[in-house]
């Protein structure tokens, strides 16, 4: 059989598949496995082309049987093509495994994945990876092991921190995030101020607005902390690092981490009893933010009226 009738018979599948005649695809699936012989990429190809179409059909179990055929068939391969659908098998075997609550199981076909192809510096295997190590930090999270789901993280930042892909890159910012959420739930919170400090160093340039986001909820948690550790000073620092850095943003979820901690800033004045200061600061953020449509922010900007104004609002008798 040639390569030509595989490929005429590959093309009728998927126009199959799109017309969503699901029954016809799948049997044109085991006709591409006949044609296919001894081909490995044309046995890989047809498989995939099983799995999708029994993916579609919520046929679980024999998606994973044909997934597993898959890794056992190929594991060994060193065709590039091949080693990327095995790669993906792997993937989307966990990504079922997980919908069924297999956590055991699931996190069995990421640490199998990652063992195979973490030397694999290819772009498209790069980004199968990093989503296997986050997916793998919510399995290890499912399966109850805070400490080792704050492992988990830090292999995937140390592997993949100087990554040249923003994609790649934006996902190490999220995890430097979540790191420090894990040390702050494991009351560790010295190391989450620091992870905190290790992601603001590692994209203090950064001009993707994606990871700017990232950076801005960063500096707003890492100043709560400062401030419920007492350490006054640095906690209106922060927040006026990110008040200074993003006011001017036209970006509108930089600008609610901006509002928010110019509201956590008048609380903490409050607090400290600094009330020029916090009168000043509510100033600028009811004229800033006073017109605004956000819910959460309107409300805000109601309590720092009232904050501002207390004097009268305690005066006046009913």
């Amino acid at each position: 059989m040639s390569q030509i009738e595989f490929k005429n018979v590959y093309d009728e599948f998927n126009i199959k598949f799109q017309n969503k005649e699901y029954e016809n695809a799948l049997d044109l699936t085991y006709e591409l496995l006949q044609i296919a012989g001894d081909s490995q990429l044309e046995v890989a190809y047809a498989l995939m082309a099983k799995a999708r179409v029994l993916t579609v059909l919520d046929k679980k179990d024999q998606v994973i049987n044909t997934f597993n055929e898959i890794i056992e068939s190929f594991y060994d391969t060193s065709d590039e093509t091949v080693l990327y659908i095995l790669a993906y098998a792997l993937y989307n075997k966990a990504m079922i495994l997980a919908k069924l609550k297999k956590y055991d199981e699931e996190l069995e076909c990421y640490n199998k994945l990652l063992e195979k192809f973490i030397t694999d510096i290819s772009p498209k295997i790069e980004l199968i990876l990093v989503k296997t190590y986050l997916n793998k930090a919510i399995c290890t999270k499912e399966i109850g092991k805070l400490e080792d789901v704050a492992n988990v993280y830090e292999e995937f930042i140390r592997n993949f921190h100087t990554s040249t892909q923003e994609e790649v890159l934006y996902d190490v910012s999220s995890a430097l995030f979540n790191l420090s959420s894990t040390y702050q739930k494991l009351e560790q919170n010295e190391k989450a101020i620091a992870t905190y400090d290790r992601l603001l160093k590692l994209f203090t340039d950064t001009k993707n607005e994606n990871i700017l986001e990232v950076v801005a909820k960063a500096l707003v948690n890492k100043a709560s902390m400062l401030s419920d550790e007492n350490k006054y000073t640095k906690a209106l620092e922060t927040y006026d690092e990110i008040i200074n850095r993003f006011e001017q943003s036209e970006n509108s979820k930089l600008l609610a981490q901006v509002a928010l901690a110019s509201y956590n800033k008048i609380l903490l004045l409050g607090e400290l009893g600094r009330e020029k200061e916090l009168s000043k600061v509510c100033d600028k953020f009811i004229e800033q933010f006073a017109s605004t449509k956000d819910t959460i922010i309107n409300d805000m900007v109601l309590t720092a009226e009232v904050l501002r104004d207390k004097e009268k609002y305690n005066t006046n008798s009913f």
